[in-house]
């Protein structure tokens, strides 16, 4: 190796160490800005100071560079190993996910408590209530994928789940990053580990009329899962054990690895819904049923445009409080179609 070539390659090595110090102090601001303990102040201060003072520290030349340069890496360590290892912490949530529901399993019968039948009417504070609910994992029929667009991006969307029993009931699971009084939902935080993972269970008449009841409406799509009982049933139990993981130890939601549609996808039995993780559709949930109807989850005679407009719930659904039951109304849903 000629002196030359050492020296192209050192340049080299030190322009990609200078990248990925720039890289990583910008993402430690963003950290520290999305730090939930801390002071608002604390957290404003360190947003623009740890990246001012690390890129200082490795790029201003002068006297002491490379011991300024080890102490940039050591601040750079120290902020990612207290990054790694906070918790997540109890804070003032909103009224719709102020409890969290935990599973009872004895053989085939399953004990939800803390099971959410929220009545929202347009215009009007949602009215939560918060049951428990008993299923027989043995009258288990079969699934349901729920894909809710978001605006005119195709690209967003919402992907839920709901599983059907021989009584008629459901049992509604939307995976969902635990919101506070007065905040927003933000992905940007959502990779900062910002927000709790709320795994929401509860009856059709509460997770699909939220939405419905909404002004302008939101769009939901029904698609049956074509996977036999058995193969639900894993499922089902799969989310059914994350449900009490969660409400035993809290932990974050995550944009890209614990999202509405990854988690569901990490959670399912392997034979169930095989995704590579290359897959983009794995990602961007507003592409997943193309990806779907690869799978065979869903009905993949007719392309993914047309089973859109085939499985859309119709713009008149009448409200839950019109019904019976739930079961009633989760009827009348699908009877539409």
């Amino acid at each position: 190796m000629t002196a030359r070539t050492i020296v192209f390659l050192a340049r080299i090595s030190a322009a990609l160490a200078g990248v990925m110090v720039v890289v990583l102090s910008l993402y430690g601001a963003l950290a520290i800005h999305y730090w939930i303990s801390w002071p608002d102040r604390v957290r404003e201060t360190g947003a623009w100071a740890f990246p001012v003072v690390v890129l200082c520290l490795w790029f201003v030349p002068g006297k002491w560079l490379w011991p300024r340069r080890g102490v940039a890496l050591a601040l750079v360590g120290a902020l990612f190993a207290a990054y790694v290892a906070k918790e997540p912490i109890e804070r003032d949530w909103i009224d719709l996910q102020s409890k969290q529901a935990s599973v009872i399993i004895d053989g085939d019968q399953v004990t939800i408590v803390n099971f959410r039948d929220a009545i929202h009417r347009p215009g009007e504070p949602s009215e939560v209530r918060w049951t428990t609910e008993s299923f027989d994992l043995s009258q288990l029929e079969g699934a349901d994928l729920i894909i809710q667009p978001f605006g005119g991006v195709k690209a967003l969307a919402h992907v839920m789940l709901s599983f059907g029993f021989s009584d008629g009931r459901h049992v509604a699971v939307s995976i969902e990053a635990r919101r506070v009084k007065g905040g927003r939902f933000d992905a940007l935080a959502g990779l900062f580990r910002h927000d709790q993972i709320y795994p929401e269970i509860g009856a059709e008449r509460d997770l699909f009329w939220q939405r419905l009841a909404r002004t302008p409406p939101d769009e939901l799509q029904i698609y049956p899962i074509l996977r036999g009982r058995d193969a639900v049933r894993a499922y089902f139990e799969r989310i059914l054990a994350f449900v009490n993981e969660v409400h035993e130890r809290p932990r974050f939601y995550s944009t890209l690895r614990e999202s509405c549609m990854t988690t569901l996808m990490n959670l399912a039995p392997g034979n169930f819904m095989p995704v590579p993780w290359y897959d983009i559709r794995r990602w961007v949930p507003g592409y997943s049923l193309s990806l779907f109807q690869q799978l065979g989850l869903v009905d993949g005679t007719v392309p993914a445009q047309d089973l859109r407009a085939m499985r859309r719930l119709r713009d008149d659904v009448s409200p839950p409080w019109q019904f019976p039951s739930d079961a009633a109304w989760s009827a009348y849903l699908r009877s539409g179609f």
